[in-house]
């Protein structure tokens, strides 16, 4: 996977606007084809300069997009510190999806990193970019530097500055993904306004809101897809009414509409893998049999009179998205020496259509080797076309995404049976499922 990114996202040094600030910009994401750019994405960000309790200047930001894939909702919007970023910051991003693969595409920030340097024909070097101002201009009437940015590439970046403030009036960029496919990134401002006190006040009210419901569901930014556990559902959920009422008439109106709109497809989700949970649930197991990547075969019948923990995940090495199907996870609930001594089977099934198919088995298995020598995992490994994810109850029917868990116990019934991520904490690892393994062995033993 390839994404080269030449947008340089640096951090305020001699830029003072005042807090109250809003920026409201349009963006174009376009692929280079044989007849010229075509669009291919589109995106709207918001962005309002805020103080924090020290009085540093921040941005707040939240992001629109349309077509091409999107992130959900919680990495849509941030707070960005336009002094020193702390580790945790989340950088501004679209996400893109090509040929399959989705790739974070980072965003120039709306306020320029070095005015002090903006002066005809001046350059310099940040890194392994240059930096040339070429000319100046007018752009809705406003007094501005061109600037060009360029690396051992080419240009890669002309950036149009207004002198006086360092706010960004427009971008067009030069952007490579996959494999040497050209794009271009273009931005351009369309409003700019300064809020009053009363209406500051007002939009940081909701703001503050959705900060701490993005920080209560520990995401890491990374994730591609919204999958909330029941609690965290519950949780928004329960603060959804208050933040509608904060955002009514404000820009966070539509960020907080698309929180509504996410609920209720979660909770219908969810219900959804409710019913195939309670159909399941203390039935017999159907007949199966998986082929494992060592070329041998594992069945039901084999494992009879054992506690069997399947794992249906897309083990793949590309793409791979954290948190990685908590793989990782899994692994330590297997090496744990009591599990080992309750001889307890676990078996990761990789999920992949490519395996129905025998021109392309060979990149499905070479792509699931790939995953597991970087992760190294000491639990076995079979492949499955979807067919047997499918007698066991398919969540992607239902809008739910896998991992899929499932345990079996020596009864040969299903015991417990879970989509989607666990609610952890990072220092008890995958306690649900691990109890609910305990009680299976108890069951045997007749405990």
């Amino acid at each position: 996977m390839n994404v080269a990114i030449t947008g340089l996202m640096v951090w305020l040094a001699a830029v003072d606007l005042p807090a109250g600030t809003e920026l409201q910009y349009t963006g174009t994401l376009s692929q280079q084809t044989k007849t010229g750019m075509a669009e291919v994405k589109t995106f709207t960000l918001y962005a309002i300069v805020v103080n924090s309790e020290d009085g540093n200047a921040q941005l707040a930001y939240h992001l629109d997009e349309r077509g091409g894939g999107s992130w959900g909702w919680p990495e849509r919007f941030g707070l960005i510190p336009l002094t020193t970023p702390s580790p945790k910051t989340r950088l501004l991003r679209i996400l893109y999806t090509h040929e399959g693969q989705q790739y974070p595409l980072p965003v120039r920030l709306p306020v320029f990193e070095s005015l002090d340097k903006l002066a005809p024909q001046t350059s310099w070097t940040d890194g392994r970019l240059e930096f040339v101002v070429t000319r100046k201009r007018k752009v809705k009437e406003r007094d501005c530097f061109q600037v060009e940015v360029s690396s051992n590439l080419g240009r890669v970046q002309t950036l149009v500055i207004e002198a006086s403030s360092g706010i960004l009036m427009s971008l067009d960029e030069r952007v490579i993904i996959g494999r040497g496919d050209e794009f271009q990134l273009k931005m351009e401002l369309q409003t700019q306004n300064q809020l009053s006190v009363a209406d500051l006040a007002k939009n940081r009210q909701p703001l503050d809101s959705l900060l701490a419901i993005q920080s209560g569901l520990n995401r890491t930014g990374e994730q591609k897809v919204v999958e909330l556990t029941g609690d965290q559902l519950n949780r928004v959920r329960s603060e959804l009414p208050r933040l509608d009422k904060e955002a009514e008439g404000t820009a966070w109106s539509r960020i907080v509409a698309s929180v509504g709109r996410d609920l209720q497809q979660q909770q219908k989700r969810l219900d959804g893998v409710a019913g195939l949970e309670k159909k399941l649930i203390g039935q017999p197991v159907p007949k199966w049999t998986l082929k494992l990547i060592d070329g041998s075969s594992i069945s039901d019948t084999d494992l009879k009179d054992k506690v069997v923990v399947l794992h249906f995940w897309q083990y793949r090495g590309e793409p791979l998205t954290e948190p990685y199907g908590q793989v990782g996870y899994l692994d330590f609930l297997n090496s744990n020496c009591k599990r080992r001594k309750l001889d307890v089977r676990i078996i990761g099934i990789n999920v992949d259509e490519r395996f129905a198919n025998p021109q392309q088995t060979g990149s499905a298995t070479r792509s699931m080797k790939s995953l597991l020598e970087f992760m190294k995992l000491s639990y076995d490994m079979a492949t499955d076309d979807g067919s047997i994810l499918g007698d066991f109850g398919d969540p992607r029917s239902l809008g739910a995404p896998l991992p899929l868990w499932i345990v079996i116990g020596a009864d040969g019934k299903v015991s417990h049976y879970h989509t989607g991520i666990y609610d952890i904490k990072p220092d008890e690892g995958l306690k649900q499922l691990d109890d609910e393994v305990i009680k299976a062995v108890r069951r045997q033993k007749g405990k």
